[in-house]
């Protein structure tokens, strides 16, 4: 996929909402992942660090670099729901329902 498609597939969404950001404790990618998505229209003030204790709300983004210990993409998804009791992650973020909208090349 051409950074032209991802563009036009990453407008669809609102950015106005909330983008939490996991980045793995490599803090050092948070300003990468947040760049990234400020060419796609997402607003500087609406990425996140993610917090372990308190996860975001409904119908907010998250953006995952991902594998965790060596990332190559970041995984962008829509929170659904927070009932999953076998849910991925850690802390608060485990009891997430999410659905994978976009996988996105770090570099």
């Amino acid at each position: 996929m051409t950074l032209n498609n991802m563009i036009l597939l990453m407008t669809d969404y609102d950015t106005e909402k909330n983008v939490y950001v996991i980045v793995h404790g490599q803090k050092q990618l948070f300003e990468t992942v947040k760049s990234k998505l400020s060419t796609f229209g997402f607003k500087n003030d609406k990425l996140i660090p993610a917090d372990m204790n308190k996860p975001g709300n409904r119908g907010d983004f998250v953006a995952m670099v991902w594998p965790p210990m060596a990332p190559k993409e970041i995984i962008f998804s829509e929170i659904l729901d927070f009932n999953d009791k076998d849910g991925q992650g850690m802390g608060a973020w485990a009891s997430l329902t999410k659905k994978e909208l976009e996988r996105i090349p770090l570099n």
